[in-house]
């Protein structure tokens, strides 16, 4: 059993059902109803290095997808680069130093004011950039969807419209029996996958002590614009200090074009936002970069999403300590399309027995056991 029908999930149920195994997925809204379904559309170079391992392996499984009937998904071939932008040239500058020292293979290079628009003319003219070599857009909710289709193939049996939780021997027993759907019907399976994303807690441990994930919010805003920037932009920190006018975690500017369309963002807040309210902030820092913005944009429908942020930034992948049978999938923040998938074989390679098929630095036993379930 598989809860959860975002790129995680959907990735964890096609490679389980490519090894041999029953699988069924059940999800309470629609595939791709959260954070892989309404993110900017890029995937991208994460850089925390016990991640880049986990994006490069998602970069090689996005390619070998197969082809679904009206699904179009294909990764470029080459990234489209880059362009974090700031209004501080010389933070930039020593950025770009920084970086040609821990990530040599991305190639940065320093770009002043001038030379950017040059690169990019719809940018402001006063912006300074750091290019990488990094970035893939892409539809935001496709890279999901073709897992799904993916998984469909392999057998996968898809239920949505009804949520689940595991189901736990009512004896206190360390093994868990199956899932509880929310009809009070009851599933049995060996394994039980929880990949809900930041809700993930809530699944596993319903009285609210395991709580390793919480949600970041995130609002971004599908605009139109005449000649978009071919690159992923984005807002470095060189912008983000105290002192600024905006508070660096709450609001950054991020630009992403894809099949056409392009995601303009984003908000980190803590709380679920009203998207409409959160709009007029997104456009005023936006517009320090992309004057463009005030004449020849149209702005069109807003996303609102949930991202699922653990303690220290890193996925949970693996067992449950201390309950057989329990795995979670789950945590990976901003980064669900741009490594997700990558838990997949990882947890496949975990359940026929591998002891180091998952890192220490991404097993859930890192942040302690589940609590014992409640008498009845």
């Amino acid at each position: 059993m598989v809860i959860g029908g975002g790129i995680v999930g959907c990735a964890v149920a096609a490679h389980l059902a490519g090894s041999g195994r029953s699988v069924t997925l059940v999800e309470r809204t629609a595939i791709a109803a959260g954070a892989s379904g309404r993110n900017s559309g890029v995937v991208q170079h994460p850089f925390d290095p016990v991640l880049i391992e986990l994006h490069r392996q998602t970069l090689a499984l996005y390619r070998e997808l197969p082809p679904a009937d009206g699904i179009d998904f294909t990764l470029p071939v080459a990234p489209a680069g880059l362009l974090m932008v700031a209004h501080d040239a010389d933070g930039l500058r020593a950025q770009a130093a920084a970086l040609a020292g821990s990530h040599p293979a991305l190639a940065p290079e320093f770009l002043a004011p001038g030379e950017v628009t040059a690169l990019e003319p719809a940018l402001s003219p006063d912006v300074a950039a750091v290019r990488l070599e990094i970035g893939y857009p892409v539809a935001p909710d496709v890279a999901t969807t073709a897992y799904a289709a993916w998984a469909r193939s392999l057998g996968v049996d898809i239920r949505i419209g009804l949520g689940a939780r595991p189901w736990r021997a009512a004896d206190r027993s360390s093994a868990v029996r199956g899932v509880v759907l929310d009809d009070g019907s009851r599933i049995t399976a060996p394994d039980v996958v929880v990949s809900a994303g930041p809700w993930s807690p809530d699944v596993v441990d319903p009285g609210g002590i395991w709580r390793p994930i919480r949600p970041l919010w995130g609002v971004v805003v599908q605009v139109t614009l005449q000649d978009p920037p071919r690159h992923v932009i984005e807002e470095a920190e060189a912008d983000l200090e105290p002192g600024a006018t905006e508070d660096p975690a709450t609001y950054a500017f991020s630009l992403v074009t894809a099949a056409g369309r392009s995601t303009l963002g984003s908000t980190f807040l803590a709380a679920e936002p009203d998207p409409a309210a959160e709009l007029p902030r997104i456009l005023e820092r936006a517009r320090t970069f992309l004057p463009r913005l005030d004449d020849t944009a149209r702005i069109g429908a807003l996303r609102a999403c949930a991202r699922p942020l653990s303690e220290d930034g890193r996925p949970l992948i693996g067992r449950v300590p201390g309950v057989d049978g329990l795995w979670v999938a789950a945590g990976h923040g901003p980064w669900g399309i741009s490594t997700g998938p990558a838990a997949g074989p990882m947890l496949v390679r975990a359940m026929d027995g591998q002891a180091d098929a998952i890192p220490s630095a991404l097993d859930p036993a890192r942040f302690g056991p589940l609590p014992a379930p409640r008498p009845a």
